[in-house]
């Protein structure tokens, strides 16, 4: 799995010092996503609901996934949040699945952060032990990783994303059409 979170540093690193390999193109908006030439077969990755029940993501294979990283102590992920759950409504409705994931530490505080935003009916998952840590890296939030229907992570961004902006949602929407 180390090697895994290797690639990503070095295909990250390679997309900043190398314009030309970010396959998203000059816009602003789409400079900080990495594409993947190749998807990586990732470990099994599971969070928690609001109950503490385990939810491994190999129950969304078949759907493309926008597994979203947050917390609540995040100022660019509150600024994300309100577009990420404009797009995952829309997202849904094509038969792809927003899995938002916090990391706080105390999940008791998600629930009434979220309503002060006025996103209570925004449910959410929990990674209180950095599960996705393991797989993935969690060392900057917000992060989103993208997972075809095989569950392999085809693109990743770690950085704020402003989901409402409509080359944004082609770029994620390009991955229900393959």
């Amino acid at each position: 799995m180390r090697g895994l979170i290797l690639v990503l540093a070095l295909l990250t690193g390679g997309a900043q010092a190398f314009p030309g390999m970010n396959q998203a193109g000059e816009d602003p908006a789409l400079q900080r996503f990495v594409q993947l030439t190749f998807p990586q077969e990732l470990d099994n990755i599971e969070v928690k609901d609001l109950e503490g029940q385990p939810i491994p993501l190999s129950r969304y294979k078949g759907k493309v996934v926008v597994l979203n990283l947050w917390a609540t102590w995040c100022p660019p992920c509150v600024r994300e949040l309100p577009s990420l759950a404009r797009f995952r409504s829309k997202l849904e409705q094509q038969g792809a699945v927003v899995v938002p994931v916090a990391i706080d530490h105390d999940p008791a505080v998600v629930a009434p952060f979220l309503k002060e935003l006025g996103l209570e009916s925004f449910s959410t998952m929990y990674d209180t032990t950095n599960a996705v840590g393991q797989v993935l890296p969690t060392d900057l939030v917000p992060a989103t990783f993208i997972l075809n229907e095989q569950g392999q992570l085809v693109a990743f961004v770690r950085s704020f994303v402003d989901w409402d902006n409509p080359k944004v949602q082609q770029l994620i929407e390009k991955y229900l059409t393959q």
